[in-house]
């Protein structure tokens, strides 16, 4: 026998609702006073979806529709709604995440993208529009749901904080034990970041065992001493064997700012290349302004660069990867900087499943970290493996030291 459910928001005590009543594909969804009578619209069932275990379909009582995301649309800011079953979609599949603050509400999140069921602008309007949105680091409220009379089906937990805890140069490790391909990053910057000594971002990876390049770092950074400010991309990949040794280091332009500031609404993108034997070839780099419209783009190709020794690089020296980690930290050199403000979130993907890890897993080659440090700090991700993860940065009180052994540097950016 089947079982509905009300699921209520933290926020105002609103549920989830089909507006109007509507059995019409496409019907949207608002937030609105639970009702006493007429409740078909209100009532939802959670059904398990055999291909991908963890994750559920929301099935509504009025008509059997389901709710989704329109059109697999990966926005923030999309409007939700309820229409037919298509099975195994991505955009109709749910998984529950608790907070990890412990309220005893949970996160409501997509399969898609690792975006969330929000009240649009945290109104507490009956009627208020739900929309899929980026899981907020404070101010979560109308974002968190409890089921009335029951509860949500297999929760999942956050994954806890490494040891050196989340921020600065420690990060999860997002992980496969196989080649990862496709892998990408986008920053959103929704508070103006600002650094004492410029910043970066890195997406450093891990080869696996008897790999020769088996440090992979893919930056883009603000170089504090550029008038008029500047963003460069970098290749920085290095080798353990037969020693510790640099074999790319190579730095482009990316964009110009208008300050030391990267305001909010800007956005920052890194999507790596492979080959056919899953080999990370290149690194394609673009920075868009507050209307995401590009104001610059780059594309490194790997074996049309020649090494830190003066040799073409070929594909000996060319490894996929099998893990990675993305840090906020220093721009280059080794540095800390004092971030002043600065606060977004970063959609992480792969077209492999990956699995949040808090130590380097055993199958890579060599267990490094980066020291570049900042007072930068991230939002905790659930412990489901997926496609792609979403995760809050944010800035810190102060700057969070890493006293583990540090056995790589990045190398200085160009004169």
């Amino acid at each position: 026998m089947s079982s509905y459910y009300f699921i209520k928001s933290k926020l105002d005590g609103n549920v989830i609702d089909i507006v109007g009543a509507s059995t019409a594909p496409g019907a949207k969804l608002d937030a609105y006073p639970q009702k006493s009578s007429g409740t078909d619209n209100q009532l939802w069932e959670f059904v398990p979806e055999p291909s991908a275990p963890g994750y559920f379909l929301i099935k509504s009582k009025l008509n059997g529709n389901v709710i989704e995301v329109p059109g697999e649309l990966a926005l923030p800011g999309v409007p939700l709604d309820v229409t037919s079953l298509i099975t195994s979609l991505a955009g109709q599949l749910w998984q529950f995440y608790a907070d990890p603050a412990g309220s005893g509400y949970y996160y409501i999140m997509s399969k898609l993208n690792g975006y969330v069921i929000d009240i649009e602008g945290a109104s507490t309007k009956a009627g208020a529009l739900l929309d899929l949105y980026p899981p907020k680091s404070s101010g979560t409220d109308n974002q968190l749901w409890q089921v009335v009379g029951g509860s949500f089906p297999s929760p999942v937990s956050a994954v806890p904080a490494p040891g050196s805890g989340l921020g600065s140069n420690s990060n999860y490790l997002l992980s496969n034990c196989g080649n990862l391909t496709d892998v990408s990053v986008m920053v959103n910057v929704t508070q103006g970041i600002v650094g004492s000594d410029g910043f970066g971002f890195q997406l450093n990876g891990y080869s696996a065992k008897t790999d020769y390049d088996a440090a992979q770092q893919y930056l883009i950074y603000l170089d504090p001493h550029s008038s008029p400010a500047q963003l460069y991309c970098m290749v920085d990949n290095w080798t353990i064997t037969p020693k510790q040794a640099q074999i790319i280091n190579h730095i482009v332009p990316l964009a110009k700012l208008p300050s030391q500031e990267l305001p909010a609404g800007y956005s920052l993108s890194i999507f790596l290349q492979n080959d056919s034997s899953g080999r990370i070839t290149g690194a394609v780099y673009t920075a868009y302004d507050s209307k995401g419209n590009s104001i610059g783009t780059q594309t490194i190709t790997l074996l049309s660069l020649n090494t830190v020794s003066g040799s073409k690089v070929t594909t000996a020296d060319l490894a996929p990867i099998v893990a990675f980690q993305m840090d906020f930290v220093d721009y280059l050199n080794g540095g800390i900087t004092t971030l002043s403000s600065g606060a977004g979130y970063m959609t992480i993907g792969s077209n492999k499943s990956i699995t949040v890890e808090t130590s380097v897993p055993s199958c890579v080659d060599w267990d490094y970290v980066t020291v570049e440090r900042a007072n930068s700090s991230y939002g905790k991700l659930p412990a489901n493996p997926n496609g792609i993860f979403t995760q809050t940065f944010q800035t810190a009180a102060a700057v969070i030291d890493r006293p583990s052994k540090v056995r790589h540097v990045t190398s200085p950016s160009p004169a």
